[in-house]
């Protein structure tokens, strides 16, 4: 009875000296926090602000003003085909080119104008989620590869595998959807964008908790037990390491380059980790859905999603145009020590015409 009643003692004490910890590590190693922190800022201002901005405050301009119902409605085809109610349908194709965390937002919109249940949302969030032709493209194919045509292919992967796990699920149930009307009005763009920069401020905050998070594995020496045991199954710690970054976050996918894989089976792998989007992006959602995204049930069916992307890669990679294989692994050497923006406007740029589509 003594030690049941200690119990709850225990817990809170190691609770409380958790983030004590946490502190005086960070506090005692500043100079590495502010580098880390300095690194993750730029990447935030770099890549995923120019990445996600724009469809991010589109997808919210979609629904806000009614334009995604009616587009589900038009596409009610397409939506028998995927087993999809027309509502839904928009959602699932919105957030394959809009960003990560957009069809969650979508969701959740949904979800609070009584539209469909939380648990239903639940499921469809593991869904509806994709990095689209600005991350895919224009991180991914772009800066990773030097081949746009490379994004493109991990891409259409990533969406390949998303619609098969869709139609293996049931269908919602929804209420019956009321007669489209799409409003426009002077607060319809403030309030899209305001939203859209209220969700990237969580994004890019994860993005810089987790480089401290990356930080705090080095010097409790996680790191280097997770190196240990995949030196038993024959991995190098640069690749441990290189993958146990890529897997967290997935903004640092990049350090797969310099592993030495081979050409097919790094696209391969690359595509799978896009389709998997990492812990931090897992996070993001949890925290954009306002609680009915499950965490072990999103990490289930994004490992599902990441195994069927690296097999469609692993053979649609093999009619990849061998004679390039050189000069796609030697380009990207260049591209990262050059520190250019060019990498960030072809992101950008990417995403822009979301922003000025009419139709």
């Amino acid at each position: 009875m003594i030690r049941t009643a200690h119990r709850p003692a225990v817990r809170t004490a190691a609770a409380a000296m958790l983030p004590l910890l946490i502190f005086c590590l960070l506090a005692a190693h500043a100079a590495d926090t502010a580098a880390v922190t300095a690194d993750r800022m730029r990447l935030c201002l770099e890549t995923l602000i120019p990445s996600l901005f724009g469809c991010m405050a589109a997808a919210n301009l979609l629904t806000g003003t009614g334009a995604a119902a009616w587009l589900g409605m038009r596409l009610s085809w397409l939506a028998r085909l995927l087993h999809l109610p027309p509502e839904l349908l928009t959602v699932f194709l919105v957030s394959q080119i809009a960003g990560y965390p957009v069809g969650t937002m979508l969701l959740r919109q949904m979800v609070r104008a009584g539209r469909l249940d939380a648990q239903s949302a639940g499921q469809y969030a593991c869904i509806c989620f994709g990095g689209g032709p600005a991350f895919a493209v224009g991180f991914a194919g772009c800066r990773m590869f030097g081949r746009a045509s490379v994004g493109w292919m991990m891409l259409g992967g990533c969406i390949l595998a998303n619609i098969i796990l869709l139609l293996l699920r049931p269908k919602p149930d929804l209420s019956e959807p009321a007669p489209p009307q799409v409003h426009l009005s002077a607060e319809a763009l403030p309030d899209a964008v305001t939203a859209a920069m209220r969700s990237l401020t969580a994004v890019c905050g994860m993005v810089l908790c987790f480089g401290l998070l990356m930080l705090l594995c080095d010097l409790l020496g996680i790191t280097a037990l997770l190196v240990r045991l995949g030196g038993l199954f024959g991995l190098s710690e640069q690749r441990v390491r290189a993958l146990m970054l890529a897997l967290s976050d997935i903004t640092q996918m990049q350090k797969l380059l310099r592993c030495g894989f081979p050409l097919r089976l790094l696209i391969a792998l690359s595509g799978a980790l896009l389709s998997f989007g990492g812990i931090c992006v897992h996070l993001q959602c949890r925290a954009l859905s306002g609680g009915f995204v499950r965490m072990r049930h999103l990490l289930c069916v994004r490992l599902s999603a990441a195994a069927l992307t690296f097999l469609i890669l692993y053979v649609l990679s093999g009619f990849f145009d061998t004679d390039d294989a050189a000069a796609v692994l030697a380009f990207p050497a260049a591209v990262s020590r050059s520190g250019s923006l060019l990498p960030a406007i072809l992101i950008f740029c990417t995403g822009f015409p979301f922003l000025i589509k009419k139709d």
